[in-house]
């Protein structure tokens, strides 16, 4: 079934959104975003929720999850592409930057546990070459559901509101969030979750370094 107007609006919006940040607009966001009434946008919810574009889960904001459909007017973001991984731009080893969020190639290669959303970022960068990813590497990342709690000194994609996205390994200890390179020469990075807004983007699967390997 086609998504006609105003729900193919709204679902257009969550697309975007989530290629953007790697998770899913709050109602409030989608009602900025698209300009109308809230009413109206929560009944194009139910719309796609009913007819199985979208899932929502119960109190959570930003509880949103695209559904793995095909549509001619809105193709699916998250189809395994036969190419490969679709590279999603670079993401930053060293300070953050502003991530690219369109796939502009793809990468080729085979690995255990392969999951439909998996995806590729190249490393700009050498904050992590301690960890066996270097400058100009290919990572895999795999996303994230929202409040995902990585493990001490996980490697994780992650964006910080303000600052960009960056990879490195994560440490917590209550609203402290601790962003630790695999270069000595570069600090930790420090941020207080009770002054600004941190999301884990996605989970490090694997490194490559064969450019060969690219569609």
């Amino acid at each position: 079934m086609a998504v006609r107007k105003p729900h193919g609006n709204v679902l257009s919006f969550i697309e975007a959104y989530w290629r953007k940040h790697q998770n899913s607009p709050t109602v409030r966001e989608i009602i900025t975003g698209t300009e109308r009434s809230h009413g109206s946008i929560q009944n194009s919810l139910k719309w796609l929720e009913n007819n199985q574009y979208i899932t929502r889960r119960k109190r959570t904001s930003r509880s949103i999850k695209l559904v793995n459909f095909e549509s001619p007017d809105i193709p699916y973001m998250h189809q395994p592409d036969p190419e490969g991984l679709p590279i999603r731009g670079e993401i930053a080893a060293g300070y953050c930057h502003e991530p690219a969020i369109e796939a502009y190639e793809y990468l080729n290669i085979e690995y255990s546990g392969r999951k439909r959303n998996d995806y590729v970022l190249k490393i700009s960068g050498d904050s992590m070459v301690g960890a066996g990813i270097p400058n100009g590497a290919y990572v895999g990342i795999r996303p994230v559901t929202d409040g995902y709690n990585p493990k001490p000194g996980e490697i994780v994609a992650v964006y910080v509101e303000g600052q960009g996205a960056t990879l490195k390994h994560f440490f917590q200890k209550e609203s402290v969030v601790v962003l630790e390179a695999a270069n000595p020469k570069y600090e930790p990075m420090i941020f207080d979750l009770d002054s600004c807004e941190l999301r884990v983007q996605g989970t490090h699967i694997f490194t490559h370094w064969q450019s060969a390997a690219l569609g």
